[in-house]
């Protein structure tokens, strides 16, 4: 009497467990993703600073904290250890779009900042209606 083979059957629980593992991978990768989403938002506790605001009447905005995301469009070194002043290339959720100017304190300035690179900036807005950041987080 002949005897059947076992390969058929082989076959099929090789096939199950790559099956299983194709699967666990997409759903780690997906988590992953997730995961790193969740740490790319700096400052979400924060609302975004709106433009027209800081525009029309900066100094109402003094003493509140923001965040604002952007590209850096021109840096300038001050005068006596006084930190930086740099131009934020920003457009907001609501679709606005310009140019924010930021005071950065040399205590804060801890990472290079390069023009055309993106950040993120916690600032809190001082008396004369200038954003000064707080904290800087690169995108």
């Amino acid at each position: 009497m002949p005897r059947r083979s076992s390969s058929n059957s082989k076959k099929k629980s090789q096939l199950a467990l790559y099956t299983l593992a194709i699967l666990f991978a997409i759903i780690a990768l997906s988590i992953g993703k997730s995961f790193l989403n969740q740490q790319a938002q700096h400052f979400t506790g924060l609302n975004e600073m709106s433009l027209a605001d800081l525009k029309e009447s900066g100094t109402s905005l003094s003493g509140n904290e923001y965040r604002i995301s952007g590209e850096i469009a021109d840096r300038m070194i001050l005068a006596n250890n006084r930190g930086l002043l740099v131009s934020i290339k920003s457009e907001t959720a609501k679709g606005e779009a310009g140019l924010i100017p930021l005071h950065i304190p040399p205590r804060v300035n801890q990472i290079n900042l390069e023009r055309g690179h993106n950040y993120t900036f916690k600032v809190e807005v001082n008396r004369e209606g200038l954003p000064v950041a707080q904290d800087i987080k690169a995108d």
